[in-house]
């Protein structure tokens, strides 16, 4: 069962700062990938293309660690660890994308093509977060 975010985490994630996403390879060995992230609730969103390796991972093995360095104070980081519970595609995925891109700075996204891209909802397991 997810955790409840603390307030101090959901600031960081719901903040302008870039995350790094480990999955896990074939092999078990990890993958870290940057990533722009924004939050449901209580769960992480991470909106990727359909062919990055952390996709083809995460469709393999849903267990995610994610770290995330503020950028005004980045010790410690924010640290999650816990698994994809949804695998979002299609056009709800493409409203994904224009929602963390609206958040990074671009206010008016091109739709990609839905086939293009992936959301992932990830609960978390474990948080260690510096802010409360």
């Amino acid at each position: 069962m997810g955790k409840p975010l603390p307030e101090g985490a959901k600031r960081i994630l719901d903040g302008l700062n870039f995350a790094h996403i480990a999955t896990l390879m074939p092999n078990g060995s990890p993958q870290v990938s940057p990533v722009w992230v924004y939050r449901h609730g209580d769960h992480v969103m991470i909106s990727t293309g359909v062919d990055r390796q952390k996709t083809r991972n995460l469709e393999r093995d849903p267990r995610v660690a994610i770290s995330i360095a503020p950028v005004d104070q980045p010790f410690p980081p924010l640290q999650i660890r816990g698994r994809v519970v949804e695998i979002i595609r299609g056009e709800d995925a493409v409203d994904g994308f224009v929602e963390v891109s609206k958040k990074y700075g671009n206010p008016n996204p091109q739709r990609p093509p839905a086939a293009e891209r992936v959301v992932y909802k990830i609960e978390a397991l474990s948080v260690v977060s510096p802010q409360t």
